[in-house]
């Protein structure tokens, strides 16, 4: 295995490169969760080398307190998570995606021409209790062609609004976007096991997501949403969402 190589990059550094529009024409996911709330407490950075980089590169990393998981690809009871992902400014990247998703929450209604320099960014969001969610089939090159990946986008950011993000849907009547793990934990509030599977698979949102369904099926679904402390179950078997 190669050895790996990293300098920290002080918070202020990373910050003064981060973008949410802009991005040039043309992740990493190491953290089992792929959906979640969490209280963004700060961005760090570090050079790293590894593999068959032939120089350092800067990893944004996303650190996390207070977290929910939504969904998860194995369990995950820890309070505090770290999303990294390699710095670029480019358009079809992990860091592209996840920029333009975070614009569409904080920069609704501002003309797409505005220079990021006039419009808000990554500094106003710290501190702040966040959703995000890796969303599937954004075209990336992998060196050779573009092909479709996994990324993760913020879909809504505490008293900044939210947006609507591929695999999510909006509310009606609110500016709410709702993806397909927390439509079943919707459903799943005030009811019991029994209950929540009476209706859980007739929904038109979370039956169209197979993975979602198969980790209800499994039981993972709700292994994670009860061990993060998501969900919590009262005397009666009534289960509760934290909000």
């Amino acid at each position: 295995m190669a050895d790996v190589q990293e300098v920290a990059v002080p918070e202020s550094e990373v910050l003064a490169q981060l973008i949410t529009r802009g991005f040039e024409t043309g992740g990493k996911f190491g953290w089992p969760v792929q959906e979640f709330k969490g209280k963004l407490d700060t961005i760090s950075g570090a050079m790293v080398q590894f593999g068959s980089m032939t120089q350092p590169k800067l990893e944004v990393r996303y650190n996390f307190s207070d977290v929910l998981v939504i969904r998860a690809r194995e369990p995950y009871p820890s309070p505090i998570g770290q999303v990294a992902i390699m710095f670029s400014k480019a358009d079809k990247s992990g860091m592209g995606v996840l920029g333009k998703s975070l614009d569409k929450v904080i920069n609704t209604g501002e003309d797409p021409s505005t220079p990021q320099e006039r419009v808000k960014n990554w500094d106003l969001v710290v501190g702040k209790v966040h959703h995000w969610s890796q969303t599937m089939g954004h075209l990336m090159w992998d060196g050779k062609q573009e092909t479709p990946r996994e990324a993760w986008e913020v879909m809504s950011v505490e008293g900044m609004g939210s947006a609507v993000v591929p695999g999510a849907v909006a509310t009606p009547g609110a500016p709410v976007a709702v993806s397909p793990a927390a439509q079943a934990l919707s459903l799943l509030n005030g009811k019991s096991l029994q209950d929540w599977n009476n209706i859980v698979f007739q929904d038109p949102l979370v039956k169209g997501d197979g993975t979602l369904t198969g980790n209800i099926i499994d039981g993972s679904f709700m292994t994670n949403a009860l061990g993060s402390g998501l969900v919590t179950v009262d005397e009666n078997g009534i289960h509760h969402v934290a909000s």
